[in-house]
């Protein structure tokens, strides 16, 4: 039996995804391009880790795992975390060193973000509702998975409908990180000082890094340890809160 009401889950992350730049470009009057450049950015970014995880990830994790547990969270942390930060902050940091995105200004560098950070939303919202709408509709889907994934599937599809918050909480946090993050890449192109792109690149480096470990040591398996879970990256998201505000403190237009 699954839990319809998980639905929420993906129409509350597609909601976060188009109302914050919704508020952001009806509040500050943004050019609509500026979202785009951001949704654009994100998919280039996200391409090259999609065929990471079709090609080198399958085979690396299972080898790690020889090594023992430790070793596979560190390694598998460390690498998923600086592909992460390199491939979103540094394609960025190119982009705009190559285009006129180099010359905006703070408002539309968070219209960038939010662009960057609701279209993943937005993304990951439709997979989700797609993927848990499927399986409500046509329940005898399951009996098409492999057999060894569908205790894990099954757990997944009943999970409590507390989730749902948590679910919907992690990607207004997450936003506030790609704006934070993308509003140092465009600083350091406008102070000319590559030490706000590793800023940048170190803080998605670090937030991506620790997901395996949370999700070795913690698990998503009850409903305390996915809000256990989701706590580190409220208090980045507070920490990213308090970025957004430093910059444009510093940034030195309206």
């Amino acid at each position: 039996m699954v839990n319809a009401w998980l639905l929420l889950s993906g129409i509350g992350m597609m909601l976060v995804g188009i109302l914050f730049p919704i508020y952001w470009w009806r509040t500050q009057k943004v050019p609509v391009k500026y979202f785009g450049y951001g949704a654009v950015l994100w998919i280039l970014a996200i391409a090259p880790k999609i065929l990471l995880d079709l090609t080198i990830t399958p085979s690396m994790t299972p080898y790690l795992a020889t090594y023992g547990t430790e070793a596979l969270v560190i390694i598998t942390g460390i690498y998923v975390g600086l592909r992460t930060g390199l491939f979103e902050s540094g394609f960025t940091y190119l982009a705009g060193l190559k285009t006129k995105l180099k010359k905006v200004t703070y408002k539309q560098a968070i219209a960038f973000g939010l662009g960057f950070g609701g279209f993943e939303a937005l993304s990951l919202g439709v997979l989700s509702f797609i993927n848990i709408y499927a399986f409500v509709m046509l329940p005898e889907l399951i009996n098409q998975v492999p057999v060894e994934t569908q205790t894990v599937l099954l757990q997944q599809l009943n999970q409590s409908t507390w989730v749902v918050p948590a679910a919907v909480m992690e990607r207004v946090f997450t936003i506030f990180m790609h704006v934070f993050c993308s509003l140092l890449v465009f600083y350091a192109l406008k102070q000319a000082q590559k030490k706000y792109l590793y800023y940048s690149i170190g803080y998605k480096t670090l937030v991506d890094a620790i997901i395996p470990a949370l999700q070795v040591y913690i698990g998503t398996q009850t409903v305390v340890g996915i809000y256990l879970i989701e706590s580190p990256f409220i208090v980045l998201g507070l920490f990213s809160i308090l970025g957004i505000r430093w910059i444009r403190q510093h940034w030195g237009d309206s």
